[in-house]
């Protein structure tokens, strides 16, 4: 297991006072090719309406700040175990921000955790290693437009479409990150998709703009996605009511009916799944207002 860049969200009621200690853990788990930056908006909402809250922006190991080899196997259970790795040393007494133990649960548990698509099934992967490791689950797995079942259907394509031009791309280097864009659209990238992926470069020594992924990793952590199968442990947190299951009606689960697919095929009850009928994917940039009131409002007891 590794420990992962990652940064803190809080409240600024918070900064530099003993109740950011106190304040309860939300780790946020990120989506194939991304990074805990494509989290910061929803992370500032979510701590501004649950201020005793903070949350842990987490990048997987080969994205963003962890785009040097870190040693493999590349799977869903490493980066499960990675999650444990980093909740621990961010937290702990020799953390720069030190958590007191109720900031988490009694076992060292997170309480909350999301997981936006790729992220999701990590973060059913950390819950299983907290279950396995004879520790609580979190009071609540939230896997946002994230299948736990094998992956297929389109978007599996549209990925490794995205994973071949990337290969190409982390082999140059541009004068600038706008420059960078460019060449990703020349590559077949559409615009959103280009500026997405240009949010994981940095300068280079020589002051070139370079993508910093490992691919490598990033492509075999891909194919253990596709061939998880984790809706056991999915199962088995509903039944006790820790999961939470958002639907992208425009997303890449729209091929589901909410209240029938995914209680037929998944043994998930209703009760947690939650459809979000007008938004794609990225349900936290399309429709933020919404998942917040699923997150906070409808389940106002998780955050208490």
């Amino acid at each position: 297991m590794s420990v992962l860049a990652h940064k803190w969200v809080a409240s600024g009621a918070l900064k530099g006072k003993p109740a950011f200690a106190r304040a309860r853990v939300c780790v946020v788990l990120h989506g194939i090719m991304g990074s805990g930056r494509n989290w910061m908006t929803a992370a500032r909402q979510i701590v501004k309406r649950a201020p005793h809250y903070k949350v842990l922006l987490v990048d997987h190991r080969g994205h963003g700040e962890n785009g040097t080899r870190i040693e493999g196997p590349h799977d869903l259970d490493a980066c499960g175990r990675d999650v444990v790795a980093t909740v621990r040393a961010a937290t702990g007494a020799a953390a720069p921000t030190p958590s007191t133990p109720e900031a988490l649960l009694a076992c060292g548990t997170a309480p909350m955790v999301l997981g936006h698509s790729f992220g999701g099934k990590v973060a059913l992967a950390y819950a299983r290693n907290r279950v396995d490791s004879g520790h609580r689950a979190p009071n609540r797995t939230w896997l946002l437009d994230s299948n736990p079942q094998h992956a297929r259907g389109a978007s599996a394509s549209t990925t490794k479409h995205v994973l071949g031009v990337l290969k190409q791309a982390v082999k140059l280097w541009y004068p600038t990150k706008n420059d960078a864009i460019d060449s990703l659209v020349l590559m077949g990238l559409d615009d959103p998709t280009a500026r997405w992926l240009a949010m994981t470069t940095k300068k280079d020594a020589d002051g070139r703009v370079v993508f910093t992924y490992d691919v490598e990793a990033v492509e075999a952590m891909y194919a253990s996605y596709n061939n998880s199968d984790c809706t056991l442990i999915a199962r088995e947190l509903a039944a006790t009511d820790q999961f939470g299951l958002v639907v992208a009606g425009r997303g890449r689960m729209g091929l589901f009916d909410p209240k029938s697919d995914i209680e037929g095929e998944m043994g998930l009850p209703g009760s947690a799944i939650f459809n979000m009928a007008d938004a794609g994917h990225n349900v936290h940039v399309d429709d933020l207002p919404g998942l917040l009131d699923i997150l906070l409002n409808r389940n106002a007891a998780d955050w208490s």
